[in-house]
């Protein structure tokens, strides 16, 4: 989810403004399935994951023999979610705990705790407060050895628009993120603040369109580095017909950073989405993406990521649904070589990954995942490649 998420939440849909993928992996490791919940009220699920992972710390094998173990999570989620009038209000909790059979001092657990909700003003205007923290063993991707870093990631935001159905109408969104590690990695702690305002409009025959500006100053306070983005774009969202869907973000990038010498991006971003249901029973997507982040565990002072994700889903039978995706990826790491040390500047990553669902009744589920990725540096450095095997089983109380 990008910036064309811009026009959704405008319009009264539940998604972020701004995704910075922030804590989120280099290659996502595959979940445990969690069942929509899409009555209001209390709502509580039960599962379990049994997995097995040929290259837990993600290191060359080339280099050094990987390390593999089955992992074994029990885990718990809780939604409670009311509307009051036109007004709504949302909690999730997540706690899950992994155990390492094979590498017990690699066991560690997961809280995850999202608060959300949608208040209109006079029934015109909505503001949308969104608060999350989440605490957790960060994916060692970035690491590359069996060293750990626990970390705690922490986001507010509050959104308001007063969306039309037509015509013109203003948006504008504040957020703050904070991203703290363990004293090993203290160099990727974050500090950011993003504002963001903008110009909607709407008509049901053209869709949603928003002209914005954003601005975004990120913190890195252990190595002194702090990145100012500068963006111009505009989002715009359609459902071209009831079977395709197309979300379209264009915007330039105004990248600099201040404490040390790394080198700027001026130029485009995107995230492009177009999404197919030619029959009822299926769906197939593809997006393209380029962001900056500033988030990561690899020391520099930002990376501009260019993505290509494909997906898809069939539901057969009713009951059973396949998935099937793919991730393609680069970085590229902008760094002061004489204070920031790397030892790399660009990486490449593709995952793929295949998926069945099997739905037992209207509240147990069952689910087999697999999962091959791999990554490439320009030195050949810190390169990996890992198989995940994943079946899980879920039960909504």
């Amino acid at each position: 989810m990008g910036f064309a998420a811009i026009a959704l939440w405008c319009v009264g849909g539940a998604a972020h403004a701004q995704d910075e993928r922030l804590g989120v992996p280099l290659v996502p490791v595959l979940p445990v399935a969690r069942p929509v919940v899409a009555d209001p009220g209390l709502s509580l699920t039960t599962s379990a994951e049994a997995a097995y992972d040929d290259n837990i710390f993600r290191t060359n094998s080339r280099r050094t023999p990987s390390v593999d173990d089955f992992i074994l999570t029990p885990g718990v989620r809780g939604v409670y979610w009311r509307q009051v009038g036109l007004n709504d209000v949302r909690v999730d909790a997540d706690l899950a705990y992994s155990f390492f059979t094979l590498n017990p001092d690699r066991s560690r657990g997961r809280a995850d705790l999202h608060g959300s909700g949608t208040f209109r003003v006079a029934g015109v205007c909505q503001i949308q407060p969104d608060a999350r923290i989440l605490r957790q063993q960060s994916d060692y991707g970035d690491i590359n050895a069996a060293r750990d870093n626990f970390q705690t990631v922490s986001n507010l935001s509050l959104r308001v628009s007063c969306p039309r159905t037509v015509g013109f109408y203003p948006v504008a969104d504040i957020s703050r993120r904070t991203t703290t590690n363990s004293t090993a990695f203290d160099f990727a702690d974050l500090r950011s603040v993003s504002l963001l305002g903008g110009i909607g409009y709407s008509r049901p025959s053209i869709g949603q369109a928003v002209l914005y500006y954003r601005h975004l100053n990120s913190e890195r306070p252990t190595i002194n580095v702090t990145n100012r983005a500068e963006q111009v774009g505009v989002t715009f969202h359609r459902a071209v017909v009831s079977r395709v869907t197309l979300d379209l973000d264009l915007s330039y990038l105004d990248v600099t950073s201040r404490g040390a010498n790394v080198r700027p991006y001026r130029g485009p971003g995107w995230d492009a989405k177009l999404e197919l249901k030619p029959v009822p029973a299926a769906s197939f997507s593809i997006e393209t993406e380029r962001r900056i982040v500033n988030d990561s565990l690899v020391p520099a002072g930002f990376a501009v990521q260019t993505d290509v994700q494909l997906a898809s889903e069939l539901r057969f039978a009713e009951r059973t649904r396949f998935r099937a995706g793919a991730i393609l990826g680069h970085r590229n790491f902008r760094g002061d070589p004489l204070v920031i040390a790397s030892p790399f500047a660009k990486d490449d990553f593709q995952s793929y990954s295949l998926g069945v669902t099997r739905q037992l009744g209207e509240r147990l589920n069952l689910n087999l995942d697999g999962q091959y990725s791999n990554r490439n540096t320009d030195t050949g450095v810190n390169e990996y490649h890992f198989t995940r095997l994943v079946a899980g089983v879920s039960y909504r109380f």
